[in-house]
This record gives C-alpha cells, sequence and structure tokens, in this order.
C-alpha cells in the first residue's frame, strides 16, 4: 500500500484544507485580502512600492542585526556590557551577505511560477516564509553572542536545541493533522514515531526546567554576572526570545504552511480549481498564459 503524503492528495482530496480549524480563516481572508491588491500589480507606483518596501521591511531589519552585532563585537567598550560576549562571532557581516543572496535566488527562481492563480503565493511566500525565516537565524545568532556570558556554549546549545526541538515537534504534529484532514482518516503511529513523539514531548516538557537550572547554576558559580540584575535581565530576555522563536514557528507551521500548501494543489491542479473557483483562462493564467490554455 502506497504510503499517504501531504504532497499527493487528489483534487477533491486536497479540497479538505479549506476546512482546516486553525488555518482555514486565516487562508480564506489572507487569499480574498491578497486578491484586492493583485489589481495593483505591474504598474509603476506599484513597482516603486515595492522596492521601497523592500528595503526598508526586508533588507533593513536583517542589516540592522547584523550592523547592532558589528558595533558590539568591534566598537562598544565592553565595561558597559553587561555580560561578555562570545569569544566567536556567530553572526559576522557574511551572513548577512549570504542571507540576501539566498533570498534573492528564491526570487529569481520564483520567476517561473508566472502564472496569475500562483502569484498570490509566491509573493506572500518571499514576504511571509523565506523573509521570516532569515531573520529568525539572525535574532539567534545575535542572541548567542549576547548570552554567551550568562549560557556558555552548553548553555546556548541546550536553548537552542529547546527551539530546534519544540520546531520538529510541531511540524511532526502539523504533518500528521494535515494528513487526517487530507484523507478523512485517523493515521495509525508506527512504533517508531511513537517513540519520536514520546522523545519530543519529553524535551519540550522538561528542556526548559534543565535550560534554567544550568542558567542559576553557572550564574552562583561564575563571576561572569556582575549582580543579581543581570540574572533577573537576562533570564527575562532569554524567555521572552523563546516565546518569540516558538510563536513565529507556530505561525509559519500552523498557518503559512496549510495556506502555501493550498497553493502547491492549485500549482498541481490548476485546471480542476480554476472550474472550482469559475474564474475565465484570463483571470487564471493571465493574459501571457492566456493562449496556451482553452
Amino acid at each position: 500500500m502506497k504510503k499517504k503524503s501531504i504532497f499527493s492528495a487528489s483534487f477533491e482530496e486536497s479540497l479538505n484544507l479549506l476546512d482546516d480549524s486553525v488555518s482555514g480563516k486565516f487562508a480564506q481572508d489572507n487569499y480574498q485580502d491578497a486578491l484586492k491588491k493583485e489589481k495593483y500589480r505591474g504598474t509603476l507606483k506599484s513597482y516603486v512600492w515595492l522596492v521601497i518596501l523592500t528595503i526598508l521591511l526586508i533588507i533593513g531589519p536583517n542589516w540592522l542585526i547584523v550592523a547592532l552585532n558589528e558595533y558590539l563585537f568591534y566598537h562598544a567598550n565592553p565595561k558597559d556590557l553587561t555580560v561578555g560576549l562570545s569569544e566567536i562571532n556567530f553572526l559576522p557581516y557574511w551572513v548577512f551577505w549570504m542571507g540576501l543572496v539566498i533570498w534573492l535566488l528564491l526570487i529569481i527562481v520564483g520567476k517561473r511560477f508566472n502564472q496569475q492563480f500562483i502569484l498570490i503565493y509566491r509573493g506572500q511566500f518571499h514576504f511571509m516564509v523565506s523573509f521570516i525565516i532569515w531573520l529568525l537565524i539572525e535574532l539567534n545568532l545575535l542572541l548567542l553572542n549576547l548570552f554567551y556570558g550568562l549560557f556558555g556554549y552548553l548553555g546556548m546549545a541546550a536553548f537552542e536545541g529547546l527551539i530546534l526541538f519544540t520546531i520538529i515537534y510541531m511540524i511532526r504534529d502539523k504533518s500528521t493533522s494535515l494528513l487526517n484532514l487530507l484523507y478523512g482518516s485517523t493515521e495509525i503511529e508506527s512504533p517508531t514515531d511513537r517513540l519520536f513523539n514520546r522523545v519530543f514531548r519529553f524535551i519540550v516538557k522538561y528542556g526548559g526546567i534543565v535550560v534554567a537550572l544550568w542558567i542559576i547554576f553557572r550564574t552562583i558559580f561564575s563571576d561572569s554576572i556582575r549582580n543579581a540584575d543581570s540574572l533577573v535581565g537576562g533570564i527575562s530576555v532569554l524567555f521572552l526570545f523563546l516565546v518569540f522563536n516558538i510563536l513565529i514557528a507556530a505561525f509559519e507551521i500552523y498557518f503559512m504552511f496549510p495556506y502555501m500548501l493550498q497553493g502547491y494543489y492549485k500549482w498541481k491542479y490548476p485546471e480542476e480549481y480554476r472550474d472550482w473557483e469559475d474564474k475565465s483562462v484570463e483571470e487564471w493564467y493571465g493574459k501571457k498564459h492566456k493562449g496556451k490554455f482553452k
């Protein structure tokens, strides 16, 4: 029996994505809102605004994070810093340039998907998925540098590992949910799946406690922290970063992924979805592709 996949559903089964209790309404509202804005695509005004907003809202924030890190490492007075920086700079400037190149390459590759019905998903992928992942990576690398004095390398690895395991657990959870939604059945976990899920649940549940205990232990037996206020402030900021990471990951996994999956199935079954949405050939594919479809 062929193993079911979230990418191999039939057209009829893919329509079940609209019934997702978590992302269904968000996907519909987001799609309808994007449709209203599509009428401005291709105008000179839209291109000018696109360039300005890209510089201000995408390139700008990522550059500022690296610039702040560069200032702290090479220009700030170490005596003015509450905690000592990492001995290794985890966020050199080349990380920003590599992220920018990858982001631009994704845009260039995405140009081959230029049918009208997929443009909405293409644009939102660049802004609400790839950009956010790029931003999140830079923020976490900055965090590694800032909290080295409080954590140490072992503590930082434990903290980032906790975030990673939480993300993996959410991906597995949402994938199982989408499989059940697409095929209208309850998937039976294999022994391996059950083992992994138990491990992930344990790490997610108790990992934060272990990290917190490590911080307290390191603070008590280390002179890298100047006073108790540093400990309280450090733990507070750390907790906020943990919550921020999980919230962003949850948004991408539970809302954006099902939404982009709908775009994937529209690309896979374009004619079926065109008929289902009652669109003309020109409305669905655009003027450039009108002659290719009758």
